[in-house]
């Protein structure tokens, strides 16, 4: 019997080997690159720029992109592409995307800013280290793969602005937010006629290769984005609620040698990239901080009605922008914020500085909603108000990945997962982001077979009876989704 059994776990393996040769994957031709000299864990910005030409415009040009721990990619100065969607390093995510329609016959440029926060990541940002990789699909479209052909720069303008201590109001497992010296910024970079003789070459790492490729020359197991593309919506500019100085409205002229602090409302909370124009003050000051509330105490933290803001404590992280001068210059954070107020704090220097604009971009995973309950009555109305609060909280709480919350912790723990994976499922019929979610989950489990209370994360949390919830999840998905090939 043992023989028997001993043949048959051989010709088991032998198979098993046989079939795992067959559906390997071959490396990419592209390589991950960085910056030579530049820190490969530390916290850094960089921007890649690859010219090329087109003898016509295509009618598909597809390109595969990741990048760590972060990147967006432009098109002619088109933003295009951004992510990668979060992973772990096992399954590292690349997104796919058609750039076809910004591309023109003659000289076109693909560029990407690239960052690492480095020490300063959030909680939910597993990195190996530095890096960006994108590769055509088609073998004719190859000239753009990433290699030394590729042009390079580290953005010296950008620096890590950690939340000080006087400003926490709880466990804040997010990035630094950061400080940018527009003095030291590479305007237009992005652009087809940026002149980009002094960049460097891009230092060469390895080739990038999928989870299912043989003898893979770095850690990066790459998987593709499963998800769509958060959306990018532009917010109608936040109110006005309190001023302190000699300007109250936009546009906000503030001359030399002033200060100025304006208390903005959105008057709901939203996750949200601020985009801020300026024009002129070279050398003011800008700073933007946000909070989803304003406080009445923080020792002890005490919170009262969110709309009152009279003797209440403005809280929270900030950005901060140096002006160099220029003429409208759009200040964006690499990063989208979680906020409802913003306390904008200007200081000049020797010149007037101009304010034309500040208004978000809602960013969210793009679920639509379809589903709709009402009751016969006067109580409907109160009914769809707690409907549509309830909403916006699903949807402010769902990005790459469910949150617990999006200005404290971004982290999609299993418990509060598996109530929003039934929310946006019996809401919109949009299975993507659950799915997405389990597989998740199930890539963080152990040797023993517990999945991390959160994931993804780098750092190792278990709450055991959310294990049993990841099950329940697996249950579900089998019950409301036709798709028992994930299941199994």
């Amino acid at each position: 019997m043992r023989r028997l059994f001993a043949c048959a776990f051989l010709l088991a393996i032998g198979a098993l080997g046989q079939r795992q040769h067959q559906t390997v994957t071959r490396v990419w031709a592209a390589k991950w690159i960085d910056v030579p000299g530049a820190s490969p864990q530390d916290y850094g910005a960089y921007h890649f720029r690859r010219s090329f030409d087109l003898a016509q415009k295509p009618e598909q040009f597809v390109v595969q992109v990741s990048g760590d721990n972060r990147y967006q990619l432009f098109a002619n100065g088109k933003r295009v592409s951004w992510g990668p969607a979060r992973g772990d390093l096992t399954h590292w995510r690349y997104e796919t995307v058609d750039i076809a329609s910004e591309l023109r016959p003659g000289k076109n440029v693909l560029a990407a800013v690239v960052w690492n926060d480095g020490p300063f990541r959030a909680v939910a940002q597993v990195t190996n280290q530095t890096g960006f990789v994108l590769t055509a699909q088609r073998a004719e479209d190859a000239q753009v793969n990433t290699n030394r052909s590729w042009k390079c720069i580290q953005d010296k303008a950008y620096s890590p602005q950690p939340l000080p201590p006087d400003q926490e109001t709880g466990y804040f497992a997010l990035a630094a937010n950061e400080k940018l010296d527009a003095s030291q910024y590479p305007w237009s970079w992005d652009q087809i006629d940026y002149n980009d003789s002094a960049w460097l070459p891009a230092h060469e790492l390895s080739n990038a290769a999928p989870r299912d490729s043989r003898d893979a020359p770095n850690r990066w197991m790459l998987v593709p984005r499963e998800i769509p593309l958060e959306e990018q919506t532009p917010q109608e500019r936040p109110k006005l609620r309190k001023a302190d100085g000699p300007a109250s409205q936009f546009p906000l002229h503030l001359p030399a040698h002033a200060r100025i602090s304006l208390l903005l409302d959105q008057t709901y909370l939203t996750t949200a990239y601020p985009e801020m124009t300026v024009s002129g003050g070279k050398g003011a000051k800008i700073d933007l901080r946000y909070a989803e509330t304003l406080f009445v105490s923080r020792n002890p933290i005490t919170k009262s009605n969110r709309n009152e803001i009279e003797g209440k404590q403005f809280y929270g992280a900030s950005d901060t922008y140096l002006a160099d001068g220029g003429s409208r210059r759009v200040y964006r954070p690499l990063y989208w914020r979680t906020y409802r107020y913003i306390q904008l704090t200007a200081e000049t220097a020797d010149e007037p500085l101009l304010i034309d604009d500040l208004h978000g971009v809602f960013t969210a995973y793009p679920f639509e909603r379809k589903a709709q309950f009402e009751v016969n009555g006067p109580a409907n109305d109160e009914l769809q108000r707690i409907l549509s609060t309830g909403w916006r909280t699903a949807r402010l709480c769902a990005h790459e990945t469910y949150m617990d919350c999006p200005y404290y912790e971004q982290l999609q723990y299993a418990g509060d997962a598996r109530i929003q994976m039934m929310i946006s499922l019996y809401m919109t019929g949009d299975s993507r982001l659950m799915k997405n979610g389990i597989a998740l989950l199930n890539s963080s489990r152990t040797a023993e077979g517990a999945t991390y209370s959160r994931a993804p994360s780098f750092l190792q949390q278990y709450i055991p009876p959310f294990s049993l919830w990841w099950i329940g999840m697996v249950h579900d998905y089998w019950m409301y989704v036709d798709d028992p090939d994930f299941v199994a």
